[in-house]
């Protein structure tokens, strides 16, 4: 599924004539980046110090880790051609537009936003967790 967006939108990219080979790698950075977001914020609100703010450290080597996994994936020229060979002649090709493979990046962050307040309002609260494993260091 995940090869398959990149894919589209990779195509997307080549016929509107843009960087497909740079901007496609970093659209699924961020697809992963929002996908995964309420757990890395969970984490972060586990480790949080109750007189230091120390999230921007840890966000920053998720989305550092994220953006290297999703250029470690989809960069290579080697990859690129083994997906396109893979869906070169798919039927959803021509049955699903372009555009719908742009809405899954707000539809991520929606998640994202979704996912983590509803951590916070029915784990992180509740039980008390945050700072829980930075107290216990």
């Amino acid at each position: 599924m995940i090869d398959y967006i990149f894919y589209r939108v990779y195509w997307a990219y080549n016929k509107k004539r843009e960087s497909a080979k740079f901007l496609s790698p970093l659209y699924m950075a961020m697809i992963f980046a929002f996908l995964f977001f309420p757990f890395a914020l969970f984490l972060c609100e586990l480790l949080r110090d109750s007189y230091h703010r120390n999230d921007g450290y840890l966000l920053s080597i998720y989305l550092l880790m994220i953006l290297i996994y999703s250029y470690l994936r989809f960069f290579p020229n080697k990859k690129i051609w083994l997906i396109n060979k893979k869906f070169e002649g798919n039927g959803y090709n021509y049955k699903i537009p372009d555009w719908c493979f742009f809405v899954v990046l707000p539809l991520s962050i929606v998640w994202g936003i979704i996912t983590y307040s509803l951590l916070v309002k029915f784990f992180i609260k509740p039980f008390a967790l945050r700072g829980i494993i930075y107290n216990m260091l």
